[in-house]
């Protein structure tokens, strides 16, 4: 076994190593949510835009918010009053979700350009 060790050793260092590339190039950031969007109330079309660096701005206000969870599927902020502002990807529309409104509603979300696609983060 002594004699083994250090190439077992070795063989273990190397898969990490191939793992840990293969991990990192197959790493992606869903990019679904970055963009400009809007939704109609009966009193008012909010407007949101997403930047890459996960900031927002609704109706042309920066918010301050913190990333909280980031999948291809969810996107969710903290606004600076601790409140959670949530986007999700479902059944290839955009959802958001604001934790502030009472009754707890979802507005789908349209691209403010026509031309923008949404599909699943593969």
């Amino acid at each position: 076994m002594k004699k083994h060790f250090p190439l077992l050793l070795g063989i273990s260092v190397l898969t990490g190593l191939v793992g840990t590339i293969f991990w990192h190039k197959n790493k992606q950031q869903p990019s679904v949510f970055i963009g400009s969007w809007f939704y109609q109330t009966p009193l008012e079309k909010v407007h949101f835009t997403i930047n890459d660096n996960w900031q927002l701005t609704r109706n042309l206000k920066p918010i301050q918010t913190t990333l909280v969870e980031l999948t291809p599927e969810h996107l969710i902020l903290l606004d600076e009053l601790g409140y959670k502002l949530t986007f999700v990807l479902k059944d290839g529309h955009l959802h958001f979700y604001d934790e502030t409104e009472i009754d707890g509603s979802c507005h789908i979300l349209s691209p403010t350009s026509p031309k923008k696609e949404i599909k699943a983060f593969q």
